[in-house]
């Protein structure tokens, strides 16, 4: 297990930052191998929004940063999805409810978080204990990579609800981030994904207002 440094991208005149993590480093055969940066909340900060206190309001930033799209990450979560059975997709369903990886829990619940470490053995064996057989694991990370190549620069149209507080919220968006590298005899690409749930102003530990909304492509 490895400890990452924190992360800082210019993006658009905006700053992305990702805390340290730990890294879960996954390599198998010289065809196919992946490591996946479980990197947690980062924060983007120098964004033009005020939202008064009891209001919403809503902030769009074009980012000059790389990223699979809103509509990528469906696609990928609904082919995962179709591939376990209700029990686990249940249980995926309920893990999104509370954990601030949101519509990325899959990835998070299949890996265990960027706390572990493991080998690719050990990580094929965990997948396959939530479901996936060899030939499900291989069209998973082939779709995954082919993704991962039209990964493009984003703009993020995010909606703040800041109606439960008595104060404004302003600059900053916190969202969680999954990034890594993934390698199959296809080729190898590396990748980010942002989550679609985030806090406005502050983390939600220090108060900040609940977001939600899409990463789409730059325009």
């Amino acid at each position: 297990m490895e400890n990452a440094q924190n992360e800082r991208i210019t993006a658009g005149g905006y700053t992305f930052t990702t805390p340290g993590a730990h890294v879960l480093h996954v390599s198998g055969s010289s065809e196919t191998s992946y490591s996946i940066e479980v990197s947690g909340t980062g924060s983007l900060t120098g964004l033009g929004y005020t939202v008064p206190a009891h209001a919403t309001g809503s902030v769009s930033a074009k980012l000059n940063l790389l990223a699979l799209t809103s509509e990528d990450v469906k696609n990928l979560n609904e082919l995962a999805m179709s591939m376990l059975n209700a029990s686990a997709r249940e249980e995926i369903r309920e893990y999104e409810k509370t954990h601030a990886s949101a519509n990325l829990s899959i990835w998070t619940w299949f890996f265990g978080g960027g706390g572990a470490s493991a080998s690719y053995e050990k990580t094929k064996e965990t997948m396959k204990s939530k479901g996936l057989n060899e030939e499900q694991i291989s069209k998973l990370m082939d779709a995954f990579l082919d993704i991962a190549r039209s990964m493009s620069y984003v703009t993020i149209d995010f909606n703040i609800d800041n109606s439960k507080n008595d104060y404004s919220v302003s600059g900053n968006l916190y969202l969680y981030t999954v990034s890594g590298k993934i390698t199959t005899s296809n080729g190898t690409r590396e990748y980010r994904m942002l989550a679609d749930k985030g806090s406005a102003g502050y983390l939600p530990s220090q108060g900040g207002a609940p977001s939600e909304g899409v990463i789409v492509p730059l325009n």
